[in-house]
């Protein structure tokens, strides 16, 4: 099974997942999706005011080489609650199948969280403490969102979605 297929699968197995949740741990999900959406836009607000974008375009996106992994089946139950198009990745990119010409496929609200909670040194020296502390406070936030989350699924979303092909072939 190729790379495509196993994210095809991963998304439905999780769409069904979503869809059969309580209606009272669906409520709770769509919450939580909610303000994990916010906590990543105000995370994203700190870097873009630096002008993060033009840093991580001249350095070519050294972190996002091995970001095949970084979609998580949390960042797609986001999606879901959303009921946003979901994207289709480019596993044939050499730097990571979730960009295209130097772009991100994922608003700042939908990005994973290693994507959106990574900063480079360059970016974090351009950081003041009082915005340094906001940084690593709403980080910690998102973690703790993220924990909460996990704890309405049956599974464990901390995966990788291309992992829930494997994952769900052992039931």
């Amino acid at each position: 099974m190729n790379e495509m297929e196993r994210w095809d699968s991963g998304v439905a197995t999780l769409r069904r997942e979503y869809k059969g949740l309580s209606p009272l741990r669906r409520d709770r999900a769509d919450k939580l999706a909610a303000a994990i959406k916010a906590c990543k836009e105000k995370i994203h607000l700190i870097t873009e005011k630096l002008g993060a974008a033009d840093i991580c375009a001249c350095c070519g996106g050294e972190c996002c080489k091995k970001g095949k992994n970084h979609f998580r089946s949390i960042d797609l139950i986001i999606y879901l609650y959303d009921g946003k198009k979901l994207f289709d990745p480019i596993f044939e990119s050499e730097i990571c199948p979730y960009m295209v010409d130097d772009r991100c496929l994922m608003g700042p609200e939908f990005r994973p969280y290693n994507c959106i909670t990574f900063i480079c040194e360059k970016i974090e020296s351009l950081l003041g403490e009082k915005e340094k502390d906001r940084f690593y406070a709403m980080e910690k936030e998102l973690r703790s969102l993220y924990r909460e989350m996990e704890g309405i699924f049956d599974i464990d979303l901390r995966c990788s979605l291309l992992s829930v092909f494997e994952r769900q072939r052992s039931y």
